[in-house]
């Protein structure tokens, strides 16, 4: 029996030192360093990549295990960027000194450049960003093979500027161009390369030139069509990007949007009707881009969901749907065909009627479309919290609205009539002994 004891005390000995050892190889160290009231200090020098957030906040509880992620990914390739995080209720200074409004707010500071990140809280969206703001604002391409390799691999547009004997006929040209790269370079990728640098099927006509790679083609910038700076602005987007809240008011800067609104799941899957109606859109899309009259107007892109579009017509839109948004005076377009007969045609028939003024707007910025807009996004957001947070949702909104119903019930049940003989009851029985000896010494 003792020894059978001995036996399972030192079996349990081997099994608790066993799961120590699990649980210390499980135990990652962190790559994000927790900053302190120093690091004004020290934000010029060098590359940081900062979360600003507070303890109390749902959204930066959430980012927590994304950042520790970009972290991790940033330090296995090497980068020079350092990811760090500062807790702004313990360094309030730190806080005030940059500004910091909202939590989580993410900064990347490069050699005391700020550059906001305003993009979504996806891992592979951080790190892109960081691995571009790292990088140089305009690289430089040196060889033919580094170019093709590019065109294969990157799937945004990049822009190249093309240089050659003959820059001196234009020296404001890459002036512009540089000065459009410092204020894009964390969203775009902007290089530079000889002309040798291009294969043969790469038509140039002029040197120097600006071209931009994207969907598998290539377009030159033109001089007489206006500015370097609003060309970029608005050949930086692929053929039908993902739209998303961070991004919809710089997709739409120079366009109107052509919205498909789908979602992320069955967008790739042909056979559904999500699926034909996203290729049915991806066909105008292309023939639109082939029209130098509508491509100037239009620029497609999609929505995963309908939050967006259900914002702009304070409505429901079908998925899938199709809307065309205006973002700088708030007016949007329905087609009034179903989606089932859609065609590209249909599409291109519709667009050009909004081109031509013969399609009514809806929706706008008037003062009474502000305020129910305002009423319908205060909606929206309870009813997702009630979703989301019941409980919570119920005792941040409950407790406050039965003091304020009890607060109302007392004002609007106290009765405020008072009665004279209350107030004034000597003054009475003096005037009525006052009387009462006048009428004695008259008598």
């Amino acid at each position: 029996m003792w020894l059978l004891d001995c036996c399972v005390k030192g079996f349990l000995i081997l099994v608790t030192l066993q799961i120590i050892n699990i649980a210390q190889a499980t135990n990652i160290p962190s790559q994000v360093v927790e900053l302190n009231d120093k690091f004004l200090q020290v934000k010029n020098d060098g590359l940081w990549f900062v979360d600003f957030y507070a303890p109390w906040c749902i959204h930066c509880k959430r980012l927590t295990p994304i950042w520790e992620h970009v972290g991790h990914a940033l330090a296995d390739c090497q980068s020079l960027v350092r990811v760090a995080k500062l807790d702004c209720t313990r360094y309030t200074n730190i806080a005030s000194a940059l500004n910091i409004r909202g939590y989580p707010t993410i900064i990347f500071f490069r050699n005391g450049k700020e550059i906001v990140y305003e993009g979504e809280r996806k891992k592979e969206s951080i790190i892109d960003f960081a691995v571009k703001a790292a990088g140089p604002v305009v690289g430089v391409i040196e060889n033919v093979q580094q170019l093709s390799q590019m065109r294969r691999n990157l799937k945004e547009p990049f822009f190249v500027y093309v240089e050659g004997n003959q820059d001196a006929q234009f020296p404001e040209l890459f002036d512009n161009y540089n000065n459009v790269a410092e204020m894009l370079f964390s969203s775009t990728r902007f290089y530079r390369a000889k002309r040798d640098m291009f294969p043969k099927a790469v038509s140039i006509p002029e040197i120097p030139s600006v071209v931009v790679f994207k969907d598998s083609e290539y377009l030159i910038y033109k001089r007489e069509r206006g500015s370097l700076s609003d060309w970029i602005y608005s050949e930086r987007w692929s053929l039908i990007p993902l739209v998303a809240s961070t991004n919809v008011m710089e997709v739409g800067r120079m366009r109107m949007l052509v919205l498909a609104v789908i979602n992320m799941v069955e967008r790739r899957n042909g056979t559904t009707q999500v699926g034909k109606f996203f290729s049915l859109v991806t066909n105008a899309a292309h023939m639109v881009r082939k029209d130098s009259y509508l491509s100037n107007i239009f620029q497609f892109g999609w929505l995963d969901g309908n939050e967006i579009a259900n914002n702009v017509v304070l409505g429901t839109v079908n998925q899938p749907g199709l809307l065309v948004f205006n973002v700088t005076s708030y007016e949007y377009y329905s087609s009034s065909d179903a989606v089932s007969v859609m065609t590209e045609k249909s599409i291109i028939s519709f667009l050009e009627r909004i081109a031509a003024g013969d399609e009514p707007p809806l929706g706008g910025r008037s003062l009474s479309l502000r305020i129910k807009r305002l009423c319908f996004e205060l909606s929206t957001n309870i009813a997702e919290m009630f979703r989301a947070q019941p409980l919570l949702t119920l005792c941040l909104l409950g407790v406050p609205l039965s003091f304020l119903s009890l607060i109302t019930y007392c004002i609007c049940s106290t009765d405020f009539s008072v009665d004279r003989d209350e107030i004034y009851p000597d003054e009475d029985d003096d005037s009525f002994i006052s009387d009462d000896e006048n009428h004695r010494k008259e008598e």
